[in-house]
């Protein structure tokens, strides 16, 4: 993805905040690349919303930087995930992060992680 020009300051650096949004994108794509819809989950009544996420700065993103965004599930547990990232710039780490996600129902109940969803976080991705 390239650098958009609103999501950075005054100076052209990368705002802080546009990581997490950046890494939800990657989260996205990571799983579409998988066969898998946020909105198919949602409508079997499992939610991943985030319960934790951090973010590791290494060095400045400006605009219009094109990066690309290593993603992987770095741990599985019965009732939640934990994705990891890497942020690029060609060779360069821009930052590390990650996000925890539980598993809930649509009562925001936690539920142990359906098999279909663990046999998906562990596919290859297609196409």
């Amino acid at each position: 993805m390239r650098v958009r020009f609103g999501e950075t300051d005054q100076m052209g650096i990368v705002h802080h905040a546009s990581y997490l949004l950046y890494v939800e994108q990657a989260r996205v794509e990571f799983l579409m690349r998988r066969g898998v819809s946020y909105a198919d989950w949602a409508a079997r009544d499992i939610h991943l919303p985030v319960v934790d996420a951090r973010v590791r700065y290494r060095t400045a993103a400006v605009f219009p930087d094109l990066l690309e965004i290593e993603t992987w599930v770095g741990e599985l547990t019965r009732v939640s995930l934990r994705f990891d990232y890497r942020v690029m710039r060609g060779t360069t780490v821009l930052a590390e992060a990650y996000t925890t996600l539980a598993c809930v129902d649509g009562q925001r109940t936690p539920r142990r992680m359906p098999p279909e969803v663990v046999e998906a976080l562990q596919r290859p991705e297609v196409g």
